[in-house]
Order: C-alpha cells, then sequence, then structure tokens
C-alpha cells in the first residue's frame, strides 16, 4: 500500500520508481527503501533531523506535507541547510552541535567526503590505518571549536515542541547515544526513532556503541524493528505502546 502510494507520488511528478543494482562496499551499507521507515514518517506529527546537512530529504518530507526541524552544527554546512529549507513553509534549521552537555569550546574534527563524517569523536586507529572504510579514505582535515548544548536547551532556546515532532532521524558520527542522553525533557515525545549506528569503531573510543545505545533505547521502552545487517547503517525504533 505505502509502495503504491510513493508510486502514486512520483507519477504525479512525472517521475517512474525503478530498481537499480549498485555494488555494495564492504562495511558501509547504502541508504535502502525502508517501507516501515517511510510509515513512520507518513504517520508522524513532525520531523525532528538532527545531523540534517545540507537537507536533502527536505523536498520529500514536503510531499509528505510534514513540519520539520533541521539541527546542523557544522557553520558553512548549516546556511547551505538554511537556504535549502527556506523554500518550504513548514521547515526550519537550526544551528547547534548537539551533546549529553552543555560545554562551551569543543573540539570538532571536520573531515573530507563533503564533510559528511564530521564529528566531535576523531577517526579511530584502525579507520587511520585504512582498516576500516578502506575504500573511502576517510580523513579529517581540520578541527574548529564549537559550543554544544543539549536537545533539551535548543528546544527550549528555539521555542521547540517537540510534542509537534514525534519521528525523529539521528545521523550524528558517533554523537547518537550522547545527543539522546540529553533529551532527558523531550525523549518521551518522540515515538519512532531512525539512528544510524556502527557494531565497529569507526571513531575513537568515547564514540556511540551499538550495544549501549540499544540497552537505553531499550530502558526508554523502545522497540528495535530489525537487527543492523551491517556494520555502519542505519536503524528503526519504534515505541513500544
Amino acid at each position: 500500500m505505502i509502495k503504491k502510494f510513493i508510486k502514486k507520488v512520483l507519477n504525479s511528478f512525472g517521475w517512474t520508481l525503478i530498481k537499480i543494482n549498485r555494488t555494495r562496499q564492504e562495511g558501509y551499507a547504502y541508504d535502502k527503501p525502508n517501507l516501515k521507515n517511510i510509515e513512520c514518517i507518513l504517520n508522524s506529527r513532525g520531523i525532528l533531523h538532527l545531523g540534517g546537512h545540507r537537507g536533502k530529504e527536505a523536498e520529500i518530507y514536503n510531499w509528505f506535507n510534514k513540519k520539520v526541524v533541521w539541527i546542523e552544527a557544522i557553520p558553512e554546512i548549516f546556511e547551505e541547510l538554511k537556504i535549502n529549507v527556506n523554500n518550504y513553509h513548514n521547515q526550519r534549521a537550526v544551528k547547534a552541535l548537539l551533546g549529553e552537555k552543555n560545554i562551551k569550546n569543543v573540539d570538532f574534527y571536520i573531515s573530507n567526503k563533503d564533510q559528511s563524517c564530521s564529528s566531535i569523536f576523531n577517526l579511530s586507529e584502525n579507520v587511520k590505518k585504512g582498516l576500516l572504510w578502506e575504500k573511502h579514505k576517510v580523513e579529517m582535515i581540520k578541527k574548529i571549536k564549537l559550543d554544544m548544548q543539549t536537545l533539551d536547551t535548543i528546544c527550549e532556546k528555539e521555542q521547540i515542541n517537540l510534542r509537534n515532532y514525534d519521528h525523529w532521524i539521528v545521523d550524528l558520527q558517533g554523537a547518537e547515544l550522547h545527543t539522546l542522553r540529553g533529551a532527558k525533557k523531550n525523549l518521551k515525545f518522540c515515538n519512532s526513532l531512525s539512528v544510524e549506528i556502527s557494531k565497529k569503531n569507526f571513531y575513537e573510543r568515547g564514540s556511540t556503541s551499538w550495544n549501549e545505545l540499544k540497552k537505553f533505547l531499550y530502558n526508554n521502552n523502545f522497540n528495535l524493528i530489525l537487527e543492523p545487517q551491517e556494520d555502519h547503517c542505519d536503524v528503526l525504533f519504534i515505541r513500544k505502546n
């Protein structure tokens, strides 16, 4: 039913949905259509997208007529995100580095690869030595200072009512668990959560552990829909009730 709906939306724009075969690179999952994830988006009141980058999904969210709050930390990427989402009346972009606590002047590492692997964590020794992500040749090219804030702090400061945004997308390059821990007041409003996870240490010690993240979300009444099939991929959690 959802697949038919998506095809109908695409057809209305003069597009056709086709399946293409791509070679998978070891240790890294390509984005795959996930019907359960799409169902969560369709059924949501709104979307909170943490780690929004340039907002490539903005037009898709607009098709579904969803309110969206995007949060992005990298200053120059944020400026592009803001321009991209300004075309949509029900989407807004907020510049913030998210974490577990409010801390001034935090080291933030900027990566190559369109800055998409940038993080509060440096790369692990295994990545630096080419033992992980060897085909991607990821490296940190500079370090900047940013102020870290919790999601609770940002929502209060920016007057964001997360009751209206109950599907969360969390893509924060190793800081996913830290950010969720910084949402003590607001996590209760999240009904479904798509989160990027790593089963191997792509970032240095202290970054999000898959087992710790899973335990945290189980303890906060979320169920995992499907065990991750890759070392680095997105997984979906849905609140038990």
